[in-house]
């Protein structure tokens, strides 16, 4: 029997093929923060009686339990992990930038957190050129420097009193952009199925003997929500991880931009966040950063090639 080709078939492989490795890793960057975005809706839902270790706890095992057929699949790999004082690394910069960003949306606004969160990309661009010898050219620097004066300006350090909740974020941040790093160290031989293994893994150890001291059975409705956060949560770490593994660090990281617009718009439209002045003009400053980002992706000549094989 001959199989007659499809051409809009044709055409939809064609188009992908056509897209930069940098331009997809940005699509999915940018899906990953709509996703994390609701998931920060739903822990200032719970976080008034279930702790933040219990959240982080109750997610990861809901979320590795649905993984579990991928995990399965690709049991070999993740068998015979390379780098395993990487993943380790991995999983205790996890614990600690999901512990602090959780806390520190349930005490400060959504677009508060957000803006001192972002100060990760800066880690994350600087620790790319250092470390993962990435080209990280003008236009980029100056992308993600604009970027950063928009949040300066909506968090306005300098003007009057500092919440000690904006370092709990901060510490946060600082843990996002080196666990950025450890992704993309271990791009070229670890798939995202082992990524995602361990660092899981790394995280129920670490946390589970803690959260016998704070645990507290959720009604149904909280129940609900924790499993929604899970979900949401295996679906985001999915997209941000790949988006890491595909793109370079430097070229993605000034995306972070856009959790910001997003999440003030929550914050505005769910609990009456009513954004300032300042807000308005820093997140203006941000959208221009990350749309900036995203146009110098998709041009050819910022294709990133892949340090090595993606899959094995």
């Amino acid at each position: 029997m001959t199989v007659v080709p499809n051409p809009s078939e044709d055409g939809e492989r064609r188009l992908l093929a056509s897209l930069s490795p940098n331009l997809v890793a940005s699509l999915l960057m940018v899906l990953s923060f709509l996703v994390f975005s609701m998931m920060a809706v739903f822990m200032r839902e719970v976080g008034d009686t279930i702790h933040v270790v219990q959240v982080i706890l109750v997610r990861q095992v809901v979320a590795m339990v649905l993984m579990s057929p991928w995990f399965w699949r690709d049991r070999a790999f993740i068998r015979r992990p390379r780098g395993f004082r990487l993943h380790l690394m991995r999983g205790i910069l996890a614990v600690v930038a999901m512990s602090c960003g959780l806390t520190s949306i349930l005490h400060i606004s959504f677009a508060d957190a957000t803006a001192i969160q972002m100060s990760e990309v800066l880690i994350a661009t600087a620790l790319a050129a250092l470390v993962l010898k990435e080209h990280v050219g003008w236009r980029r620097w100056t992308a993600t420097a604009i970027g950063f004066v928009g949040v300066l300006i909506m968090t306005r350090p300098f003007g009057g009193g500092f919440d000690p909740y904006a370092l709990v974020a901060l510490a946060g941040a600082a843990a996002g952009g080196a666990g950025m790093i450890t992704v993309r160290l271990g791009s070229a031989y670890d798939r995202t199925s082992t990524v995602l293994f361990w660092q899981a893994v790394v995280v129920i150890a670490l946390v589970g003997p803690v959260v016998s001291l704070v645990w507290v059975t959720p009604t149904q409705e909280d129940a609900v929500l924790l499993i929604g956060m899970a979900l949401i949560f295996a679906a985001g770490n999915w997209l941000f991880t790949s988006a890491l593994r595909l793109g370079d660090t430097a070229a993605i990281a000034p995306l972070h931009y856009l959790r910001l617009i997003i999440m003030a718009g929550l914050g505005w439209w769910i609990y009456a966040e009513v954004p300032s002045l300042t807000t308005v003009i820093g997140a203006v400053l941000v959208l221009g950063a990350a749309s900036y980002t995203i146009g110098r992706n998709a041009r050819k000549k910022s294709l990133a090639e892949p340090d090595g094989p993606l899959s094995t």
